[in-house]
């Protein structure tokens, strides 16, 4: 008999068109990029059966990938193993520091200003929709902006990007505070604030009611699978939103802003299903070198803190 999680999972895959290679991501990203970062294809297309999604789903996807520069094969007979490639990984770690904060990163009032204007036009282009992805926000013609955060190192950002030599970085302060209002509009409409709300509140209304239903199931009924499909499902819905959203303090949101509300909702239910999901991969994953090696300290640092599994 199917049970109300099927139901949740059946309706959740069925709301709206999934990417191939943007679920294959999010699966990489979430349950493999600490866990050396290789599969079988064998083994995603045995992870992903059970949600509807068949084999040439998979090949097709990962064959766009590995044309993207995400993934690289290496064929032992007639088996293929897609692994992640360098740059992949530096991707999936850039998002990472957004996707698994527990709570928005502190603010020193301070911004990170880069000038582009020393960049050819078509570079200029690409720096900009790289830095939007980024966190930063164009405040002026070729002018980026950014809150400064501890955690992000702008000079290494600008190395990965080869823009060292292109970008003047500039530190500034905020000192005037009678204009806030207007900085506020600014900032709404530079980093499109209403859009990131909206996917928010959409999100919200999606999964708060897979919270409920996680609450009144017996454990017994939370199966592997079940847990494996919920957390890929939760993580590839929940990073389609926060990659998106620059991660602007406090002082900078407007009111009511459900971005930290949709936060502890993903955690919990992440919380809740991770250790089973986990032992659903291990059991299906298959490397080059056999059983997929257990998560690595990384991975236990998300979301403030994940309980260790003592058979991994």
């Amino acid at each position: 008999m199917e049970h109300k999680l099927d139901e949740f999972i059946r309706h959740a895959i069925d709301a709206q068109p999934i990417s191939g290679t943007s679920l294959i991501i999010s699966l990489y990203g979430d349950a493999l990029s600490h866990r050396g970062g290789e599969v079988w294809l064998g083994s995603l297309s045995a992870l992903l059966e059970a949600l509807g999604f068949g084999d040439r789903f998979v090949r097709t996807s990962v064959f766009r990938l590995q044309k993207e520069g995400w993934l690289a094969v290496e064929k032992i007979g007639r088996r293929s193993f897609y692994r992640v490639t360098d740059q992949g990984m530096r991707q999936f770690r850039h998002a990472e520091s957004k996707i698994y904060l527990s709570e928005p990163p502190a603010w020193d009032g301070k911004w990170d200003l880069l000038l582009l204007e020393s960049a050819e036009k078509s570079e200029r282009a690409r720096l900009k929709k790289e830095l939007g992805w980024l966190g930063f926000g164009q405040i002026a013609n070729n002018l980026m902006a950014a809150p400064t955060h501890a955690q992000t190192d702008v000079t290494a950002l600008l190395g990965e990007l080869n823009a060292s030599e292109q970008v003047i970085y500039f530190r500034a302060d905020y000192p005037y505070n009678r204009s806030e209002q207007t900085l506020q509009q600014l900032v709404a409409n530079c980093w499109a604030l209403g859009d990131v709300a909206a996917d928010y509140h959409e999100f919200i209304v999606s999964f708060r009611p897979l919270m409920a239903l996680l609450r009144e199931t017996d454990d017994a009924l939370l199966t592997p699978q079940r847990c494996f499909q919920i957390k890929l499902l939760l993580i590839h819905f929940f990073r389609r939103v926060v990659l998106k959203d620059p991660l602007l303090p406090d002082a900078l949101l407007p009111v009511q802003w459900e971005g930290q509300i949709a936060r502890n909702l993903c955690i919990n239910i992440y919380q809740r299903v991770d250790r089973a999901a986990t032992e659903y991969v291990s059991t299906l994953a298959e490397t080059t070198i056999g059983a997929l090696p257990a998560p690595a300290a990384g991975y236990y640092r998300r979301f403030g803190g994940l309980p260790r599994d003592p058979s991994l």
